[in-house]
């Protein structure tokens, strides 16, 4: 009986649904444009890849009725009309253009094209053999007198050959980046390594943020000496029991370093830390039983400066009477440079120095105190990095900035020897919410700049550009593609052709469209 009445109610409800009158609803889509039957074709122009100044081909569809309204982009940037037919359009490539997406603009739509590369002076250098790069940022390198290169940084993997034998942290590599085999760094290190240096010996000096190295397990205080080949310099101690055999280098810090700088056989730190550490070897437990590892602290803030064997170097920037270092910078050090004269030059987001004024920049005597004046009266903002090229004698700082030393400088600002700016030398007005992480001035004059900006004087550089000497964009130079990443390092060489080669190295997973990981070769030609 329920199931009669459930299905008479079903039938009512059907059929009153049925009578009723059809609604008519207004049409969501009315007074929308008229489609414009407009195709740009993704295949592949003719020429498919060429530089400036050159006239392409375009396969297109529907332009021909739209030829004087409409617009040509490479990458951003406007290009000269050259025909337009029914098969397509032929544009010229413009001088500023990137490599990058082509479109054509018609009103306020938009309809995009095939992905077209612009030919020029820079590209990645075909002779460096890296294929897949670190899977990991690389932060450092340093050079033998060989040729050969031994990379730093916080990857576990290289050129994917890490399965076979674990690659921690440290590798050697050709000149042209093939990995060699020969490197003894056993099991590398368990955190990140961040700087690399030589002392007088031959030996290596390395920081980062990291406790192991190889065997040798929470034996070290991120920092530690290695020998040439890349194995742990040690040496045997005379415990409470027994002997052990622990790194030669006793000293450290409980913090990260981010540079270390060698002079005079002495080794000076900066990073983000707050104490010295030391091992004390050779005591006992309470119960007088057994070995006790006590770690000995110091106060030292930022800045320390070793003897080779790791003790603290009392004489650089420290208080013998309160027995801890003077207050040093009142903020964090970001980037650091030491003059062959072993006077260091520290930036970053700090307005004092031991209660002095030093507007975010500072240089200190050997003995860790402010050389007054260099810079003049500084940054208004904070200063991400130094970098210094010996044969054009000039330094570039990169930032947040908008002023130095009283005048317009905005993120970028190259300085004399003296610390006075260049006035040659001046950069363009970027937008507040752009800054520049890293800019490295390149013998032949050229500066490569690294960044969080998308246009630069008006046009498309995204991420990465050159720069010539007075500031502008570099012609010829400027053809790659958009970057995304941060560059930590830029190590400049020269090829047998006397080309200026640059590695590059930070945290990247692809240069100028090509997938390559951390580290990359360019060549400027």
């Amino acid at each position: 009986m329920r199931r009669i009445i459930s299905m008479a109610v079903l039938l009512t409800m059907i059929f009153s649904a049925a009578c009723k009158k059809d609604k008519v609803y207004e049409d969501p889509y009315a007074g929308g444009k008229e489609p414009l039957g407009v195709t740009l074709s993704t295949e592949i122009p003719n020429p498919s890849e060429a530089a400036p100044g050159t006239v392409i081909t375009f396969k297109g569809k529907g332009l021909l009725k739209h030829k004087d309204s409409l617009l040509f982009n490479f990458n951003g940037e406007p290009a000269e009309i050259v025909k337009v037919d029914s098969a397509g359009i032929q544009v010229k490539v413009p001088v500023t253009a990137s490599t990058g997406v082509t479109s054509v603009t018609i009103g306020n739509q938009i309809f995009f094209g095939p992905l077209f590369k612009v030919r020029g002076n820079l590209d990645i250098d075909n002779n460096y053999k890296v294929v897949v790069g670190a899977n990991s940022w690389v932060s450092d390198v340093y050079r033998f007198a060989d040729g050969r290169l031994l990379l730093v940084g916080d990857f576990l993997d290289y050129e994917r050959k890490g399965i076979v034998r674990p690659i921690s942290r440290i590798v050697l590599t050709s000149r042209d980046g093939e990995m060699d085999r020969s490197l003894q760094s056993g099991r590398g290190a368990d955190g990140s390594l961040n700087t690399i240096g030589a002392l007088p010996n031959g030996k290596l000096v390395v920081g980062g943020s990291f406790a192991s190295y190889d065997i040798h397990q929470a034996e070290m205080h991120n920092i530690t000496i290695l020998n040439s080949n890349g194995s742990l310099d040690s040496m045997s101690v005379n415990t409470f029991t027994d002997k052990d055999t622990v790194p030669s280098f006793n000293g450290g810090t409980d913090g990260r370093i981010n540079r270390v700088f060698v002079y005079n056989n002495r080794i000076t730190a900066i990073g983000y830390f707050n104490y010295y550490l030391r091992f004390v070897y050779g005591q006992s437990d309470y119960l007088q039983e057994r070995d006790s590892l006590i770690t000995d602290s110091t106060l030292v803030r930022q800045l320390v400066r070793f003897h080779p064997d790791g003790s603290l170097d009392s004489s650089f920037n420290y208080d013998l009477v309160r027995h801890r270092s003077f207050d040093g910078a009142n903020g964090p050090i970001s980037d650091a440079y030491q003059q062959p004269d072993g006077k260091i030059i520290i930036v970053g987001r700090f307005t004092r120095y031991n209660g002095q004024p030093a507007p975010y920049i500072a240089r200190l005597n050997l003995d860790g105190s402010l050389d007054p004046g260099f810079g003049g009266s500084g940054a208004d903002n904070d200063i991400i990095s130094i970098r210094y090229n010996a044969t054009t004698q000039r330094f570039v700082l990169a930032g947040n900035f908008d002023k130095f030393d009283g005048a317009a400088h905005s993120g970028l600002v190259m300085l004399k020897p003296d610390g006075t700016p260049d006035e040659q030398f001046h950069a363009a007005t970027r937008a507040s919410n752009e800054r520049y992480y890293c800019a490295q001035q390149l013998s032949n004059g050229l500066i490569v700049v690294n960044g969080t900006f998308t246009s630069y004087d008006k046009v498309h550089r995204s991420g990465f550009m050159v720069l010539d000497q007075k500031g502008k964009l570099a012609p010829g130079y400027n053809n790659t593609a958009d970057f995304s990443g941060i560059l930590v390092r830029v190590f400049e060489t020269i090829n047998s052709s006397g080309q200026t080669q640059a590695l590059i190295m930070g945290q990247f997973s692809r240069f100028n469209n090509k997938e390559i990981s951390n580290v990359v070769r360019l060549l400027f030609k």
